[in-house]
């Protein structure tokens, strides 16, 4: 019983003693900060007003500019192949705390008029985001494979 006790208290000191893991810190988050590009064919749904146009092959820059613990802060640009204007949308996401390879990331458009809503459910992986991309309000969806540009490296 005595030793139950030695040890059960060695563990409390132990843990006290020991510096705390925080998402403060950003331990055991991927840096992923840069600029990741891909692209990607984009389908909307029959309620969008794109929809005649069929599947569209896009382009996409998501720059991750900051990484605060566990948050992710992002600005994702896109365009048409062939487009030369991006659309600029912002997101603010988060890494989940079970699985640090993935993430969420939420966005809202701010220029353009094609702008949208949607979420972003990403994995890092091999020095590759994978993004699954769904914009319910205006019925939008995607998939892509983003690499990080050699400048960011």
């Amino acid at each position: 019983m005595i030793l139950n006790f030695v040890r059960s208290f060695a563990i409390v000191l132990a843990l006290s003693l020991a510096s705390p893991a925080s998402a403060e810190q950003g331990s055991g988050f991927p840096q992923i900060v840069g600029t990741w590009t891909g692209t990607y064919l984009v389908a909307f749904a029959k309620s969008n007003p794109n929809h005649e146009k069929g599947l569209l092959k896009t382009e996409m820059e998501l720059e991750i500019t900051k990484l605060d613990g566990n948050l992710i802060t992002a600005t994702n640009r896109w365009r048409r192949i062939g487009d030369s204007e991006w659309i600029v949308e912002e997101a603010m996401g988060t890494f989940s705390l079970d699985d640090p390879t993935r993430f969420v990331l939420a966005e809202a458009g701010i220029s353009g008029e094609d702008v949208s809503a949607g979420i972003f459910n990403g994995v890092y992986l091999d020095d590759v985001i994978m993004i699954t991309y769904a914009g319910p309000g205006t019925g939008v969806a995607f998939a892509a494979q983003l690499v990080k540009n050699d400048g960011d490296k």
